[in-house]
């Protein structure tokens, strides 16, 4: 059934996917935006824009809240963290501001978080499996996916569902944590961080778009984590990618290293969590890759 979607952060790295996917599933999408003119110019047309909420007219089915600043994309910073912080929640209370105005009343919304959520270990103690019922951690990472969560409440009394989308590492061709690694890997010159025990939950980019379309048509609601069942330590990533690519991964980055380059921000390298898929797997999706190698080598092949 064609359905009315606004979507935030559309231009990034997982929403350009999904409203590609969208629209040629023959959906209206509408992408919410501070870059229309660089979105028609890239969907040809085939997409609404809007760069304010005040230029959104009728009723929507489908509200996906994924915008925010790259949380990786420069160093922690006060001002950072800040910048951060409200442009994912002070997004989101906008977003609930206008849906009440306007009395919207979503079939589903899809909000964004991540798997960060629930702290990062360090592999050292085993202290990293978590579920959807895990409790949140209380890191930075932690904080921000806590109060972004927070921030989208209001949601669950103007929609049919609400659905907290909690994601791992996306693996993908040009874009996300993987395109930042591709070119000293390519180069030869990686290797594995900080102890190599810290765990990765990742996810194919189309296992991604596919298991928020599985979502959509399930009755799925609160948080999901979007993440493979197969989570990996750093150290069989880095194996993995190297193999994919054909290079060695002989330079390894130890942990004092990490944090003199990185500083705060370097809890994302060192650390991780295991993250399973409960709920998606207890509602019976199936993923195309389950396997790292597999996953790793068909991007590889598509870059």
């Amino acid at each position: 059934m064609k359905q009315r979607i606004l979507i935030t952060g559309g231009t990034g790295f997982i929403g350009s996917r999904l409203v590609e996917r969208w629209w040629q599933q023959g959906h209206d999408v509408t992408v919410l935006t501070r870059r229309p003119e660089w979105a028609q110019e890239r969907w040809s047309g085939m997409v609404n824009t809007a760069s304010d909420l005040a230029q959104l007219e009728g009723q929507y089915d489908r509200l996906v809240n994924l915008a925010g600043e790259g949380i990786a994309d420069a160093r922690w910073s006060d001002s950072r963290k800040a910048i951060i912080r409200r442009s994912r929640i002070q997004l989101t209370e906008q977003l609930v501001e206008w849906a009440q105005a306007t009395g919207q009343h979503f079939d589903i919304v899809l909000t964004g978080s991540a798997v960060g959520y629930y702290g990062g270990f360090d592999g050292a103690d085993g202290r990293q499996a978590v579920s959807e019922d895990s409790p949140s951690g209380s890191d930075f990472s932690a904080i921000l996916c806590r109060d972004w969560e927070l921030a989208a409440e209001p949601l669950i009394d103007l929609s049919n569902r609400t659905v907290i989308l909690r994601t791992g590492l996306v693996l993908g061709t040009n874009g996300g944590m993987l395109k930042r690694m591709w070119l000293p890997f390519q180069m030869g010159l990686g290797g594995v961080i900080g102890s190599g025990q810290q765990v990765l939950s990742w996810i194919h980019m189309r296992d991604y778009c596919r298991a928020i379309d599985h979502i959509c048509d399930s009755d799925l609601r609160g948080a999901v984590n979007m993440t493979a069942p197969t989570p990996a330590t750093n150290r069989q990533f880095t194996k993995a990618l190297g193999k994919a690519l054909h290079r060695p991964t002989l330079f390894p980055m130890p942990t004092l290293v990490a944090k003199l380059a990185f500083g705060e921000m370097s809890e994302l390298l060192l650390q991780g969590q295991q993250a399973l898929p409960t709920q998606l797997q207890k509602s019976g999706f199936r993923y195309e890759y389950d396997d790292l190698g597999r996953a790793l080598e068909d991007i590889v092949s598509l870059w």
